[in-house]
């Protein structure tokens, strides 16, 4: 208020300035006066023009309807500050406007809130005197008393209802483990729990590494088979390529392309083409969001399942993944061998000293469908993954 007040002040006096000797609208008649009772919500507040005429300018005080509205066009014509000029046309109409001061408000926009679910809070419009048209209502009285509404302008916030919209599921991806260690299984969790309830903003990377931390034993991870060097060996985190491959495919599902990187072995959960491997300081999951939308990541690890389902603006498409592959498959080798294996006595007794893979060389496909029409199809990777036969060891003696 105290900056309308000094904006006022020292508008008036430029206005005063321009006009003291401007005596076109002058008039020897009686003053043109409004009376106006606005009201807002059952709160009327009277105005009367001439309850403030005693510090108006000649020049202003005899002006009808019409000259007054055609003074207001010409001053803010000049780029003066509207409210003082309604002020200077309309004595007192400042009076109205600081009374009702509190029917203002900012806006504010619904919010989402997300932590795997979703929970969202009402927004409120923003809110102002519509000073203008108010200015104009009373300019249209025509000398006799009226009542107005005041009129209010609203800045409408997003709503909760516009968040809903743009918070639904365009995609979703399951793998499984069943025969998985319980290290394994223990690090598949813990590495879905560190990305349920991201929230990925318009614009910005996501990085698999980074939100996930490294996996070590300080970390909570544990010791499970990983592949390292094209062979499955001991490794800390064993386990983790299995959540960054179906977030991958639940990405792709949702018209996402991440930059991917595959394992040198096929994976034996999910279809060759459509791995994504890890690792610590090395190879990364990432995609930049595009779609001008926030992104929102959950997942779900139930028995011996994850999760993962990604929340946006709508899909427009129905996204399947194909692949077209040639296997070379794994052969079996046996090996007889007293010192490392003292245990194995007899030929049926054995154990898997290398797990068998198949070579294979693919080709992976998205197929795009609008309901049930194909519309287009990308390639996504052509990849070759390499054979490594099983080494099984077994006892020397025929029982």
């Amino acid at each position: 208020m105290k900056k309308f007040i000094c904006i006022l002040s020292v508008t008036l006096a430029l206005i005063a300035g321009v006009f003291v000797c401007n005596t076109a609208y002058a008039q020897d008649v009686s003053v043109w006066n409004v009376i106006a009772d606005v009201s807002y919500d059952g709160d009327v507040y009277r105005y009367d023009m001439s309850e403030h005429l005693a510090t108006v300018s000649p020049d202003v005080r005899y002006l009808g309807a019409h000259a007054r509205e055609d003074l207001a066009h010409s001053l803010l014509s000049r780029q003066l500050p509207p409210e003082a000029v309604y002020e200077y046309v309309l004595p007192g109409f400042e009076g109205i406007v600081r009374h009702f001061r509190y029917v203002e408000r900012d806006k504010k926009d619904a919010e989402t809130r997300f932590n795997g679910t979703f929970k969202y809070i009402e927004g409120v419009d923003g809110a102002e005197i519509d000073m203008e048209r108010l200015f104009a209502e009373l300019l249209r009285s025509a000398g006799r008393r009226i009542e107005v509404s005041l009129p209010i302008e609203y800045d409408r916030a997003v709503t909760v209802r516009d968040l809903r919209a743009i918070t639904v599921q365009r995609g979703q991806f399951t793998t499984q483990f069943p025969n998985s260690s319980a290290n394994r299984c223990h690090n598949i969790s813990r590495a879905a729990a560190a990305l349920d309830g991201v929230t990925v903003g318009v614009g910005e990377t996501f990085s698999f590494n980074a939100t996930v931390g490294a996996r070590t034993e300080a970390n909570g991870y544990k010791v499970s088979k990983v592949i390292s060097n094209g062979v499955y060996t001991e490794g800390v985190g064993g386990g983790v390529c299995q959540v960054s491959t179906t977030l991958y495919n639940a990405l792709l599902l949702a018209n996402i392309l991440p930059e991917a990187h595959r394992h040198s072995l096929v994976s034996s959960y999910v279809k060759a083409g459509f791995d994504a491997m890890v690792s610590d300081g090395g190879a990364d999951l990432t995609f930049v969001n595009d779609t001008g939308y926030p992104l929102y990541i959950s997942s779900v690890v139930q028995g011996k399942s994850v999760t993962f389902r990604v929340y946006g603006a709508p899909n427009p498409y129905r996204i399947v993944r194909d692949s077209v592959e040639e296997r070379e498959p794994f052969q079996v080798r046996y090996v007889t061998d007293r010192d490392k294996y003292p245990d194995l006595l007899y030929t049926d007794q054995t154990r898997v000293v290398t797990s068998g893979s198949d070579g294979v060389r693919s080709k992976s496909y998205l197929r795009y469908y609008r309901g049930e029409v194909l519309e287009y199809s990308r390639l996504l990777r052509s990849d070759v993954y390499r054979r490594v036969d099983a080494v099984i060891a077994r006892g020397y003696l025929e029982r």
